[in-house]
């Protein structure tokens, strides 16, 4: 999120946290099984080296009745902004939907891919309207640290060739979120789900 005004205070960024975890209850429960629960909402300053950071935790389960899906299915929602790039899209994994949300095994129901695009939406705007202290929420946005690659080095050993990411000079690039497409097939998280206990 972009931001106007002074940078967040520590407690400034737990009171957006707090926030924030007020519009997951709004929106985003809605759209979780019960088996769903956000315990942690942490706010982060990364304008500078130096911003401070705040937490929210608690414990506010999905609402959705219905029988929650496997652990690591997910909704991926794009976010649509004004430029192309090589790598993929920004976008975000909900852990949404229960069984009666599927069209089949593989794809999202179309009635549930609206209330989604619809919900994703309300979330961000409702983020997008927090403010504490001087601090106030303006955009969601995607940042952008490459531009491109660097001159491809052949590896003495294999002489295969490698490429790496090009840093962008100065600061990133911003790119305003115009818009949530989620898509109509059902995403996984394997691999990318940290550890979990029971």
């Amino acid at each position: 999120m972009s931001y106007t005004g002074g940078p967040p205070s520590a407690a400034d960024c737990a009171a957006l946290a707090t926030g924030i975890a007020g519009a997951w209850s709004s929106f985003i429960a809605p759209l979780c099984s019960t088996d769903i629960t956000l315990v942690e909402v942490d706010v982060l300053d990364i304008a500078s080296d130096m911003g401070f950071s705040g937490q929210w935790t608690g414990s506010d389960p999905g609402v959705r009745a219905g029988v929650g899906l496997l652990y690591q299915s997910a909704m991926n929602v794009e976010f649509k902004i004004a430029r192309r790039y090589r790598g993929g899209k920004p976008r975000i994994y909900w852990p949404a939907g229960v069984e009666s949300d599927l069209a089949d095994q593989s794809h999202w129901d179309g009635a549930f891919i609206l209330s989604v695009n619809s919900d994703t939406a309300g979330f961000f705007a409702a983020v997008e309207a927090l403010s504490s202290g001087g601090t106030a929420l303006s955009h969601h946005v995607n940042l952008s640290y490459y531009q491109g690659v660097n001159p491809a080095v052949i590896a003495p050993v294999t002489g295969r060739a490698k490429q790496s990411e090009k840093y962008r000079v100065g600061a990133a690039m911003h790119d305003n979120i115009s818009g949530y497409s989620a898509k109509l097939m059902v995403s996984s998280q394997r691999r990318r789900r940290a550890a979990t206990t029971f």
